[in-house]
């Protein structure tokens, strides 16, 4: 029974990561918190401006516990994000949604793609804002295909800016090569530091 605890607790810090990161994007969309690019061993942040989003990219941990944290910290937030009326095709990911925030003054949406188990990325999220609601959070329009963004091995991946008119933005990030021991991103989100 004790073996068992070191490799659970290693499966916890990705999923902790992963809803703080979420948490972090949320309150950089909206709050217009001041959250950076984030280099983490298991968790980066992107931020973009046109339009402005910031997308989560996790690396490990199982992916239906990552996503569960992820859409808990999507639920938590007051703007009362629910999945949209229409369906997106996964694809080769295991689970695509966009969740849309009720009605108002603001066009907010948060776009999780999860993985099949062994695959990379474990899960990314993007959290951005939109000129006007997309009607698709309210209306079953058909299944969505999202449009392909996978690019070569040699070439940078699209833009989710490309493509924000068509659908939500999907930032599939290149891995890059680490060429030194990263901290864990929570050391650089004030309030959020772990003790070492």
């Amino acid at each position: 029974m004790l073996l068992a605890l070191p490799a659970a607790a290693a499966h916890a810090e990705p999923v902790q990561e992963a809803r703080s990161a979420t948490a972090a994007c949320l309150a950089a969309v909206i709050d217009n918190a001041p959250v950076e690019d984030i280099d983490g061993d298991d968790v980066t942040i992107r931020r973009g401006t046109d339009p402005v989003s910031c997308t989560v990219r996790v690396t490990a941990g199982e992916p239906v516990q990552v996503q569960d944290a992820v859409q808990a910290a999507i639920k938590r937030r007051a703007e009362l994000f629910v999945p949209a009326k229409t369906r997106w095709e996964a694809g080769d990911w295991a689970f695509r949604e966009t969740f849309c925030n009720l009605p108002g003054r603001r066009a907010l949406a948060v776009f999780v793609s999860t993985n099949k188990p062994g695959r990379q990325p474990v899960l990314t999220a993007t959290v951005f804002e939109m000129a006007k609601r997309d009607e698709r959070c309210d209306r079953d329009a058909g299944l969505q295909t999202v449009a392909a963004v996978e690019a070569p091995a040699a070439a940078p991946a699209a833009s989710p800016t490309a493509q924000a008119s068509a659908a939500p933005p999907v930032a599939e990030l290149p891995v890059q090569p680490k060429a030194k021991k990263k901290q864990s991103f929570l050391r650089k989100i004030p309030g959020l530091r772990r003790p070492d």
